[in-house]
Formats: structure tokens, sequence, C-alpha cells
């Protein structure tokens, strides 16, 4: 029977490449995250609609995630097919830091961006969506997609709700970002944004 022995440079060696693993494994998750905050998706059917549970497979619907190469955040690419079991898909966001003096949101047409934190240290969490179709939503009534984008907008846990009508053969996109120099953001850019990832 053979046996190995290590030394005790072998065995650093060894749990280094182990927490290095585990640091690349983490980092990988955080970048497929917003930098703040929680996104959810949900979809609806008529007058039935429920979150996404994670890994969860939709007929009609892929999803595909990359993080983005200029900044922290990811890109978020849907594709519809012919004939998708769902016809529309919800969003919400929201909860960046819910103890924070500031938990306020700017929209313009389809992007948005949160102002989280103390008053005078205000941090941004910037997106961009499919949709225009975007209202303040009330985070306590979020038991479903519906329930929530119909909540209305009076209420101490502040959230962004959107529906985005689901079309056959279709992709959209969502972006979620930290704003810097090479990384501003419009929707008309991110099919090429995602192309571009696997390329570089």
């Amino acid at each position: 029977m053979n046996k190995v022995i290590l030394n005790s440079t072998m065995l650093k060696q060894l749990l280094t490449i182990v927490l290095l693993g585990i640091l690349l494994i983490d980092a990988q998750a955080q970048s497929l995250t917003p930098p703040a905050g929680t996104f959810k998706l949900g979809i609806s059917k008529g007058n039935e609609s429920h979150w996404l549970k994670p890994e969860e497979k939709t007929s009609g619907m892929t999803f595909q995630w990359k993080a983005l190469p200029d900044t922290r955040g990811f890109i978020l690419e849907i594709e519809v097919a012919s004939s998708p079991e769902a016809d529309a898909l919800f969003w919400s966001f929201g909860d960046c830091q819910p103890d924070a003096d500031v938990n306020v949101f700017s929209v313009e047409g389809h992007a948005f961006t949160c102002y989280y934190g103390e008053s005078m240290r205000l941090r941004t969490v910037q997106a961009v969506t499919p949709t225009d179709d975007i209202r303040l939503s009330n985070g306590h009534k979020d038991e479903t997609p519906l329930m929530l984008y119909e909540s209305g907008k009076k209420t101490d846990r502040p959230v962004l709700a959107g529906r985005c009508p689901l079309v056959s053969g279709s992709r959209i996109y969502f972006c979620f970002y930290e704003q810097n120099e090479k990384a501003d953001y419009n929707y008309y850019m991110l099919p090429d944004i995602f192309a571009q990832i696997d390329k570089k």
C-alpha cells in the first residue's frame, strides 16, 4: 500500500489551494448579486402569480447571468421561447439598507437609482430594466408579485416593482451595477454588453 506523507510545506500549499477555491466561489456568487439590496423575479398567468425560486425551471424561458467586467454587478438575459408558460414577468428591488437614514429611488424611463445609507454618506446602486412600467410599492405586501405590484406606495418599507409582458421569441435584459467611468449603461446597450463579455 502506498502512503502519502505531507510535510508542513505541502500541507500549507494544500490549505492555500482550498482557501483560494472557497474565495473564488464566494467572489463568483457575490458578482451575480446586486451591489446592495434584494432583487426578485416572478411570473404571472392571468390572475395567478408567484415569485421564482432559485434554480426553478420555467417552461418557455431561459435565464443566463454574467458578471460585469468593469464594475461590481451583473447583467441578466432572459430568452423567451415561442410559447412561454407565463404571460408576464414581474420583478422587485429594495431593502438596500433597511435601517439606514435614507432608502429612496429615482426612476427615469427604464432605469433607476437607489440612494441608501447615512444622510451625509449616501451610496448608490444603478439599474436598467426592460420596461418603464415601474412602481413604488409597499414591501410589506410582497406575498406574490401581483400583490406587491398593486400594493400602493404608502409604506415605511418602499421597494420598486415592475411588470414586463413576455413576447414570444424575444430577449429581455436586466443590469445592476455600481456606476463609474467605464460603467454607465442604457437599455439599448445591454445586448451588446452581454454578448461581448465572453469575448474579453
